[in-house]
C-alpha cells in the first residue's frame, strides 16, 4: 500500500485518476455467478466414443441435446473388430488362407474356384470350438446359386440360398439356431467370389467414454441416457488402466429424466463408460443426452460448518398461507383457532402469495392502496389487504408478502418500462404497508418468475427493490426463488439458476437471498419421487450451493427458504400421484427437512402449504399441514408434530451438531434465557418412521427425560440419568432433556 501511494505522488493529472479508479475498482467486491456450483468431473475430461455423431452434446450442459451412436447394423459392425470378432473363433490355417474374405474390407475378395470331387465348389469355415453366432453378413459375386449351411453340434440346416442377382449385395442373415455352431459352409455348382464374411457373436454395444486424466473418486453420477426400445440394456463401467473394466451400475435404457446415481461405495477410476447394448434391429441407434460425474458429495457438495445463529425456532420456522386461509373470506371472519391464529403454532413466520394482478391491471398503473377500505384495489373492488394483513399481524406473524407475477399472469410485453413500472409499484407498496401501517416485514420480488426472457426479471427486480428502499421503510427486500446447483438446461427444463438471473447490480438493494427446495429425486425408472431429506439424491440439499453463493456474493445477509414440504395423504384425503409419501413420512421427514435446512445455514424456512388444495391429487395439492376446506381443515400428523416441536423448543436456538451418521442424526438445542439444553435425535428410518429401534448414545451431559413427538405420552423421565443412554428412537425427531 505504501509503495503504491509513494509512486502515485510522482504521477500527474489523468494518470493518478486512472490509477485511483483501477485501485478502488479492484478493491470493490466482485460478483461470482457460479460461486455455489460444483463442477462435474466431465468438464475437464476428454471424451471418445464407439462411433457416432455430436459427441460434445453428451457433456455440453444441456439435457435437451444428445450424442447419437452410429447404426451398428446392417453394415457398420463389420468394420469394428470389437463387434465383428469372427476371426477370433476361426482356425488359424483358415484365416491365413482366406484372409481377404475376413479382413473387414468389403472390396477385397477370395476366389472359390476349386472344384470338389462331387463337382461342386465349396467353402467350409470351421470354428475352433462350438460358437454362438447371432447373425452373419456375406457379400458374394456368383454366376449360379450359392447355398449357405450352418452346422451345429446337434443339427445341420440350410441358412439361405443366394441368386446371381444378389451379387455384390451385402446380405444380413439372422440365425434362429444360433448356439453351438461348428461350421459355416457355402456351396455352388459354379465358382464364386467371397468379398467378406462377418458375424456377431454377441449383441452389439456402443458407448461414450470419459477420460479424467488420472484416477478420480467417483461417488455420484448424473446421466440422461434415454433411448428407444432397440436398446436392450445400459450400464456404466469404470477402469483405471483402460484394460480391465468393472461394471458399477445398471441403467434403465428408457428412463426419460436426468437420473442421479449414488454409489454405495465410491470408486477410484480414470475412465468411465456409458455402454448401451443394442438388439439386432437394423439401423438401431442409442443416445446419451448428458453425463455428469462427481465425488461422493455429488453436485450439492459437502455440508459446511453450521454458522452461529441465535434466533429461536419460533422465529425461524413458518408457513405459506393465502388470503382468507382457505375460507374464501377475510381472515377476521374466520372462527377462532381456524385461521391465522391456528397456524401461528407452527412458528412466527407467515408468507402470503400476493398476486400483482389482484392490485393493478397492468404494470405502470397506480395501486391506490390508500383507497382500499372504500374502493378496493384497481382490479378487485372487494379487496382490502389492510384488513387481511392486520389479522395476520394480530396473530403474531412476521409477514412476508411474495409479489407474484410471471409470463402467464403478467406477460413481459405488459411491462412497457420494466424498471420504472416496478419502481412505482415497489414504492407504493412499501410506503403503504411499510411506512404507514407497518404490516409487512419482507417483500419478495416474484415467486417463481422463471419463464421471463433472459435479463428481463433483473430489470423488474432492480426497479422494485429500488422503489421499496427509497421509501426508507423497514421492509426487507428479497428476490424470487432461485437455485445455485445447476445452470439452465443442465438438469431442469426451466431456468432458475441464480447466476444467470441475478447480477452484481441487482444484489446491491437486496437484504438476502431466497430458495425453494423440495426433497425430490428420480428413481431408476425415471419417475420423480420424494425421499427423506438426508438422502444424498435429495434436491433439498441444493441449500448447500445457495448458501455458498450467498457467502461469496452477499456475505452476512440472510438466506430464506420460502418453500419446502411433502405431499401426503391424511385428514381424510388420499394422495395418489408419484411424489406422494405417507402421513407419517410427511410429518417425520418434514420436521427433519426443516432442521436440515436450518443446519445448512438457512436463516428461516416456510412450509408449503398451510392446507391441501380442494382438487384432485397432483403435485403440491396434498402438501398441506391440514386437509382441504372440503374436509374441514383436519390437522394432519405433520401439523401436530411441528406444533409440539415449537411448544417444546420454540424458545431454543439450534446451537450444535452432535452427530450426523448414516443411521442417525443428533442436534443440540439451547434455551439462552434459562440455559436449558435438549438433544434432538432421529434414525434414518425411511420406510415407516414410526418403527422404533434401540440405540446407545453418549450425550454431552446427563440425559434426564425423553419426549416422542409422534405420540401423546409427553415427557418420560429417564430412571438412571447419565450421559450414555440405551433407549429406543425412531424416524421422528425425538427430544431428549439434558441436565
Amino acid at each position: 500500500m505504501f509503495y503504491l501511494w509513494a509512486n502515485m505522488r510522482k504521477m500527474k493529472g489523468n494518470k493518478i485518476t486512472i490509477l485511483l479508479l483501477f485501485f478502488f475498482g479492484v478493491c470493490e467486491a466482485q460478483y461470482y455467478p457460479d460461486a455455489g456450483r460444483i463442477a462435474s468431473l466431465t468438464e475437464n475430461a476428454d471424451f471418445s466414443d464407439s462411433g457416432g455423431s455430436n459427441l460434445s452434446f453428451a457433456f455440453d450442459g444441456n439435457i435437451n441435446t444428445f450424442w447419437e451412436s452410429e447404426a451398428v447394423l446392417p453394415v457398420n459392425y463389420i468394420l469394428e473388430p470389437n463387434l465383428n470378432n469372427l476371426t477370433a473363433y476361426l482356425h488359424e490355417d483358415f484365416t491365413d488362407r482366406y484372409h481377404d474374405a475376413i479382413d473387414y474390407n468389403l472390396d477385397t475378395k477370395t476366389a472359390i474356384n476349386e472344384k470338389q470331387p462331387d463337382a461342386m465348389f465349396r467353402l467350409s469355415i470351421p470354428m475352433k470350438s462350438p460358437t454362438r453366432l447371432f447373425l452373419c453378413s456375406v457379400k458374394l459375386c456368383m454366376t449360379d446359386t450359392v447355398k449357405i449351411f450352418i452346422e451345429t453340434t446337434h443339427n445341420f440346416n440350410l441358412l439361405i440360398h443366394l441368386l446371381p442377382t444378389d451379387s455384390y449385395q451385402l446380405k444380413l442373415i439372422k440365425l434362429i439356431d444360433y448356439k453351438d455352431i461348428t461350421t459355416i459352409s457355402m456351396v455352388s455348382r459354379s465358382p464364386f467370389d467371397l468379398f467378406e464374411m462377418a458375424a456377431l457373436t454377441d449383441f452389439p454395444q456402443v458407448y461414450i467414454e470419459a477420460d479424467f486424466h488420472k484416477n478420480m473418486e467417483i461417488g455420484q453420477i448424473f446421466t440422461r441416457h434415454m433411448c428407444g426400445n432397440n436398446v436392450m440394456k445400459s450400464e456404466i463401467l469404470v477402469s483405471s488402466d483402460h484394460k480391465k473394466w468393472r461394471k458399477i451400475i445398471d441403467l434403465q435404457p428408457q428412463a426419460i429424466a436426468m437420473l442421479p446415481i449414488v454409489l454405495e461405495t465410491p470408486v477410484m477410476a480414470r475412465y468411465l463408460r456409458v455402454v448401451h447394448t443394442l438388439d439386432l434391429s437394423e439401423y438401431g441407434k442409442a443416445m446419451v443426452w448428458e453425463l455428469k460425474v462427481y465425488d461422493r458429495f455429488g453436485p450439492y457438495g459437502k455440508a459446511e460448518q453450521m454458522a452461529v445463529n441465535t434466533t429461536t425456532m419460533h422465529d425461524r420456522i413458518g408457513v405459506n398461507g393465502f388470503w382468507g386461509w382457505g375460507f374464501n373470506t377475510y381472515a377476521d371472519n374466520i372462527p377462532s383457532m381456524q385461521g391465522a391464529d391456528k397456524y401461528q403454532k407452527i412458528g412466527n413466520l407467515a408468507r402470503s402469495y400476493h398476486n400483482l394482478n389482484w392490485d393493478i391491471i397492468k404494470p405502470g398503473d397506480k395501486a391506490n392502496y390508500d383507497l382500499m377500505a372504500t374502493k378496493g384495489t384497481n382490479v378487485n373492488d372487494w379487496l382490502n389487504w389492510d384488513r387481511e394483513y392486520l389479522t395476520w399481524k394480530k396473530a403474531g406473524f412476521l409477514i412476508d408478502a411474495c409479489i407474484q407475477f410471471q409470463q402467464i399472469t403478467v406477460a413481459d410485453t405488459l411491462w412497457k418500462r420494466p424498471y420504472d413500472n416496478a419502481y412505482q409499484y415497489g414504492f407504493e407498496f412499501a410506503n403503504h404497508f411499510g411506512n404507514k401501517l407497518q404490516l409487512i416485514d419482507i417483500v419478495e420480488v416474484g415467486n417463481e418468475p422463471w419463464d421471463y426472457p433472459a435479463g428481463f426479471y433483473n430489470q423488474v427486480l432492480s426497479g422494485m427493490a429500488a422503489g421499496i428502499k427509497d421509501t426508507r421503510s423497514k421492509i426487507k427486500v428479497f428476490p424470487a426463488a432461485f437455485q445455485a446447483t445447476f445452470k439452465a438446461s443442465e438438469k431442469y427444463e426451466y431456468d432458475n439458476y441464480i447466476g444467470s438471473k441475478l447480477d452484481a447490480n441487482s444484489l446491491k438493494n437486496l437484504d438476502g437471498l431466497n430458495g425453494h427446495f423440495y426433497s425430490h429425486t428420480f428413481d431408476e425408472q425415471g419417475n420423480r419421487i420424494s425421499v427423506s431429506p438426508e438422502d444424498p439424491r435429495s434436491e433439498l440439499l441444493g441449500i448447500r450451493n445457495l448458501s455458498k453463493f450467498r457467502d461469496v456474493n452477499s456475505p452476512n445477509k440472510p438466506l430464506i427458504i420460502t418453500e419446502f414440504g411433502y405431499d401426503s395423504d391424511g385428514g381424510g384425503e388420499s394422495c395418489d400421484h408419484q411424489e406422494c409419501v405417507t402421513e407419517n413420512q410427511q410429518a417425520a421427514w418434514g420436521l427433519r427437512a426443516a432442521l436440515l435446512l436450518l443446519r445448512n445455514n438457512a436463516d428461516a424456512v416456510y412450509w408449503y402449504f398451510f392446507a391441501n388444495e380442494n382438487r384432485n391429487s397432483v403435485l403440491h395439492s396434498r402438501s398441506g399441514l391440514c386437509s382441504s376446506v372440503d374436509k374441514t381443515f383436519i390437522p394432519k400428523k405433520s401439523f401436530m408434530v411441528f406444533a409440539e416441536f415449537q411448544q417444546l423448543l420454540g424458545d431454543c436456538v439450534l446451537s450444535k451438531i452432535l452427530s450426523e451418521e448414516p443411521d442417525h442424526y443428533c442436534y443440540l438445542f439451547e434455551n439462552l434465557s434459562d440455559n436449558t439444553k435438549y438433544a434432538v435425535i432421529w434414525t434414518i428410518n425411511n420406510n415407516d418412521p414410526s418403527v422404533k429401534s434401540g440405540i446407545t448414545y453418549s450425550f454431552p451431559t446427563e440425559a434426564i427425560g425423553i419426549n416422542y413427538l409422534d405420540d401423546e405420552t409427553g415427557w418420560l423421565l429417564i430412571s438412571k440419568p447419565k450421559r450414555e443412554q440405551e433407549f429406543f428412537v425412531n424416524g421422528f425427531p425425538t427430544v431428549i432433556r439434558l441436565k
